[in-house]
């Protein structure tokens, strides 16, 4: 569920994009080991999984386009995307917001991929 803009101040903002622009290299490094995996027949892996259903979608993946897109990701308050879908077919979905809890931090939540990135500072 998206938080109101209300509730989100300028120093809340700045974590969040803060906190999202350090998951795209991460992404980044997913492209690379799936495609690593991919190469050498351990196909059953997470990133290799992630890198094959987006071949499956028609995207191809390649190492130098990833890592463009990588060095390219760019959120704007209010306009979140996920890195990951971003990293990896270069779409730009739309993240939502949880409120952080006693049990756990505030996150954004990718509903295309199914990632999630926590946006508080540790």
């Amino acid at each position: 569920m998206t938080m109101p803009e209300a509730d989100t101040g300028p120093a809340l903002e700045e974590l969040r994009l803060a906190a999202l622009l350090r998951q795209a290299p991460l992404e980044f490094a997913r492209v690379v080991y799936g495609l690593n995996d991919r190469a050498n027949g351990r196909a059953g892996t997470m990133a290799a999984e992630d890198v094959a259903r987006t071949v499956r979608q028609g995207s191809p993946v390649t190492r130098e386009r990833a890592e463009q897109r990588a060095r390219g990701y760019l959120p704007l308050a209010g306009h979140e995307h996920c890195p990951r879908c971003w990293v990896f077919n270069g779409t730009k979905s739309p993240l939502h917001f949880r409120e952080s809890t006693e049990a756990r931090p505030e996150s954004a939540v990718c509903k295309v991929c199914g990632a999630e990135y926590t946006t508080t500072p540790d």
